[in-house]
C-alpha cells in the first residue's frame, strides 16, 4: 500500500524536548536506507509557506491568494511517497525519519482513483463515500 509521509516542522509543540531533535538520525541515512530499498518512491522538500499560493474557482472566477494559508502552528516543510505492505511497516519508516524526533510525521494512506491500472483498488475494496470518480 502506498502511504504519503507529510513531513512537518513542529516549532511550538509543548512536547518537543532539545535531546529528541539533537538524537535525531541524519537525513542521508533514511534517504540511503527506503529510497535504496526502493520503499520509497518519491520525496522532495517544500518551500516555505510564505511562497505558497492558493487556487480557488468561485462563480466562474479564479481566484488567486498568496500564502501562508493556515493558522496553524505546523507547516508542511517536505513530503514522501512509500511503499508499504502494511501500516505498522510505515509507522517504522515513518519513526526513522529524522522529523519525526524534531518535528511530526503524518501518514495518509494513499486512496487510489483506479485511473491507471497500476494503482487501481483491490477487488471488493471500498471504493468511499464518493465512489463514481473525482
Amino acid at each position: 500500500m502506498r502511504y504519503l509521509m507529510l513531513v512537518l516542522s513542529t516549532p511550538e509543540d509543548p512536547q518537543l524536548r532539545a535531546e529528541d531533535a539533537a538524537g535525531a538520525p541524519p537525513i542521508e541515512g533514511w534517504v540511503e536506507k527506503h529510497y535504496g530499498n526502493g520503499a520509497a518512491v518519491l520525496g522532495d522538500r517544500l518551500r516555505p509557506p510564505q511562497d505558497a499560493v492558493g487556487v480557488r474557482v468561485r462563480g466562474g472566477k479564479v481566484l488567486v491568494t498568496d500564502g501562508p494559508f493556515s493558522e496553524t502552528k505546523e507547516a508542511i516543510g517536505g513530503f514522501d511517497v512509500i511503499d508499504a505492505p502494511d501500516l505498522d511497516t510505515a509507522i517504522v519508516m515513518a519513526s526513522e525519519h529524522p522529523m519525526a524526533h524534531g518535528g511530526a510525521i503524518e501518514l495518509r494512506p494513499v486512496w487510489p482513483l483506479g485511473l491507471d491500472a497500476g494503482l487501481d483498488a483491490a477487488p471488493g475494496a471500498d471504493a468511499g463515500p464518493d465512489a463514481g470518480g473525482a
